[in-house]
């Protein structure tokens, strides 16, 4: 799985064609290694509604039980009716559910069920295994150093 979606993914070395202005800025890429990313990740999840949001807003009520929609999503960089319609998506699913705040019938915190709880650990194995694959070629040295990197860019 892992070697075919390396195979597809563009080359900015060793190719036929001239990448100009792509191979010297920092965008492209992380571009392409997005692609890889989704690649490995969605083959490994195997269930084509479950794309890489979907899964980071599981993970994300997963570790915050009862965090509020609004933080959710602005945790994602998500826009409120796409927070909401990545939310219904797991409650459709029976994976999560909404809550009422005490105190504020307005405001609900989300929560995983049963079957999310599971759902969410057979996912997450299985985002463990894709980023095995994404990162074979690094140490783990490697991947601290790109994680950090990473992170300057996006504070």
């Amino acid at each position: 799985m892992g070697d075919e979606a390396q195979r597809r993914a563009p080359r900015l070395s060793g190719s036929e064609l001239d990448y100009g202005l792509l191979k010297d800025v920092v965008g492209f890429p992380i571009k392409v290694v997005w692609i890889l990313g989704y690649t490995l990740l969605t083959r490994t999840i195997d269930d084509p509604p479950v794309t890489p949001q979907r899964f980071s807003m599981l993970e994300l009520i997963g570790c915050n039980p009862g965090a509020q929609q609004t933080q959710l999503g602005a945790a994602l960089g998500l826009s409120r009716s796409a927070t909401t319609i990545t939310i219904d998506f797991w409650q459709d699913r029976g994976c999560v559910e909404r809550r009422s705040v005490p105190g504020d019938r307005r405001v609900y915190g989300i929560y995983l069920t049963d079957k999310g709880r599971d759902t969410w650990a057979a996912l997450r194995d299985k985002v463990r295994q894709s980023d095995a694959a994404l990162a074979k070629n690094l140490t783990p040295e490697e991947v601290a150093q790109l994680r950090a990197l990473l992170a300057k860019i996006h504070q």
